[in-house]
């Protein structure tokens, strides 16, 4: 594997005093990662670029959410999505697909970056108490994050090449590690993190986004959990759900996904995003590659809203198989119509969909345009539409959730019941449901049919936030669920259907290119 190139966002230089001679002009040749982190300031630019990764190429600037929405069918593909992308749709890339190679990269960007963090904030030394807490804070969040990609690259790969330090660094031909090792691997990292995190952030305003104790906490519980180390994760997910964390779930569903929230109690990890207004601050379409360049400023925007758009570029829609599962029976076999429809698409009446939009607008309130979308069901979650007509620009100020409260009651909720405590689960699962106005379950019946319901809540909880795909991959029902709801809606035509080698992404081509030891390790070309 190649070394890759440290990039920070910003690195000023002041000269200082008057003398504008030669003799005074710092030769930048000198710098370098040994000459230049070597203060608690200096590291705390370290730790800002590696959560401006999260910002990068194949994460949550654009790909992402493409990669995981589409592969999972909870967007399916309108006529203007083209090229690489359009090939996650029907299952047809390959080893050379440009979005799965650049988050490929990007996450081991992240565990290089991370990696300097841990190695050069050994090295210095505090000048003062609160140095030392802020320096610990520092090497915490760079294990939050080192975490965060190894956990992507072991759920998305399986067996990958670890870095496990810097200094490591110029080994370019690691082997892959077996899955067991990444998942211990991770496993230190969070503990790490987790002990040096704060609960909250004294300054919340200049510390969005940063990684928290609570972060640290669920992201390890999720890493238990999909080993199947149930009780483990329990205790973890546990821990989230009393002092000292107050985390909750806020009243309404909008406060999260059409709207950027400054601050709120159900996010436990997001990367925030703000629309800055202009291209003297920062490009709107920075998504299509002027990225941590020259060019790209202070950005932190994520193009979701604009692309996925109804009425702007409109370059998928929310899958058909989605909008049915917000339909199904109640307790006593009836027809029941989940209430969180209408926080998820817009449609008409009959699916539960929102059937108006622009209701806080100063134009006021609009019909959706059900037929002139051919009677078709389109994303409301992450769109601006309740506040403005248009998106206007990629340059979404809507958060990106990562992890949020309702995953982790659920992710506990699943611990209980694979633990055979499905009468532990109940309270959970409702109080997820109850906040958006569903019914309560008077009970979760036997274990299989605890669990059914538990997937059902996953589902429409969390759609379209990138998670469905590693559920059903986890869970061992990709390939059956995936092609049931594909062909339905593609009965007959040139529709690619799921394949067992689908469960991971295929190793990139420039890895097997420039990696010997790992080209050896791959079969038919993929994995």
């Amino acid at each position: 594997m190649k070394k890759h190139i440290l990039f920070l966002a910003t690195l000023g230089f002041l000269a200082t005093g008057c003398d504008n001679s030669l003799d005074n002009v710092q030769n930048q040749t000198n710098y370098n990662d040994d000459t230049y982190f070597t203060t608690v300031p200096t590291i705390g630019e370290a730790v800002t670029a590696t959560y401006g990764l999260l910002l990068y190429k194949g994460l949550y600037s654009r790909d992402f959410y493409y990669l995981m929405d589409l592969t999972g069918n909870e967007a399916e593909a309108d006529a203007p999505l083209l090229g690489d992308v359009l090939q996650l749709h029907d299952y047809s890339y390959a080893s050379n697909h440009a979005q799965i190679n650049d988050l490929w990269s990007t996450t081991y960007k992240m565990t290089l970056r991370a990696n300097l963090v841990i190695s050069k904030a050994a090295k210095v030394v505090p000048v003062s108490d609160a140095e030392k807490t802020k320096l610990q804070q520092y090497v915490s969040e760079a294990y939050f994050l080192k975490a965060y990609a190894e956990f992507l690259l072991v759920t998305l790969w399986g067996r990958v090449p670890i870095r496990k330090d810097y200094e490591g660094t110029s080994e370019f031909y690691l082997s892959r590690s077996s899955v067991e090792e990444v998942w211990k691997q991770i496993e230190s990292d969070l503990k790490n993190a987790a002990d040096g995190l704060p609960v909250i952030y004294a300054n919340s305003a200049t510390d969005l986004g940063r990684a928290t104790k609570g972060a640290a906490i669920a992201l390890l519980g999720k890493s238990y959990l999909y080993q199947k180390k149930y009780a483990e994760a329990a205790a973890q997910f546990e821990l989230l759900t009393k002092t000292p964390f107050t985390y909750d779930l806020v009243k309404n569903l909008d406060e999260l996904f059409t709207k950027s929230p400054v601050k709120n109690a159900e996010t436990v990890f997001d990367v925030p995003h703000k629309a800055w207004g202009g291209w003297g601050e920062g490009s709107p379409y920075y998504m299509f590659g002027s990225q941590e360049g020259s060019t790209s400023g202070k950005n932190t925007l994520t193009g979701r809203a604009m692309e996925y758009g109804w009425n702007d570029w409109r370059n998928v829609f929310i899958s058909d198989a989605s909008v049915k599962a917000f339909t199904y029976t109640d307790e006593a076999g009836a027809t029941f119509v989940d209430p969180r429809a209408k926080n998820t698409f817009y449609g008409d009446a009959a699916s539960g969909g929102d059937v108006t939009f622009c209701d806080n607008c100063t134009g006021g309130v609009k019909t959706y345009p059900f037929a002139e979308n051919g009677n078709g069901y389109r994303w409301r979650k992450y769109q601006p539409y309740e506040y403005k007509e248009k998106a206007e620009l990629p340059q979404s100020d809507i958060n990106s959730q990562i992890i949020r409260y309702a995953d982790v009651l659920l992710m506990l909720a699943e611990s209980y019941i694979n633990l055979g405590k499905t009468g532990d689960a109940l309270p959970l699962i409702n109080k997820v449901r109850t906040r958006s106005g569903a019914f309560a379950y008077t009970a979760l019946g036997s274990k299989e049919e605890a669990f059914k319901k538990l997937m059902l809540e996953r589902q429409l909880e969390l759609v379209g936030e990138q998670v469905r795909f590693f559920d059903l991959v986890r869970w061992g029902i990709a390939k059956n669920t995936l092609n049931a709801e594909k062909k339905v809606k593609y009965p007959t035509g040139t529709q690619l259907f799921f394949q067992d080698k689908h469960v991971l992404f295929p190793i990139p081509l420039t890895e097997k290119n420039t990696n010997p030891a790992v080209a050896k390790d791959i079969v038919n070309d993929w994995n």
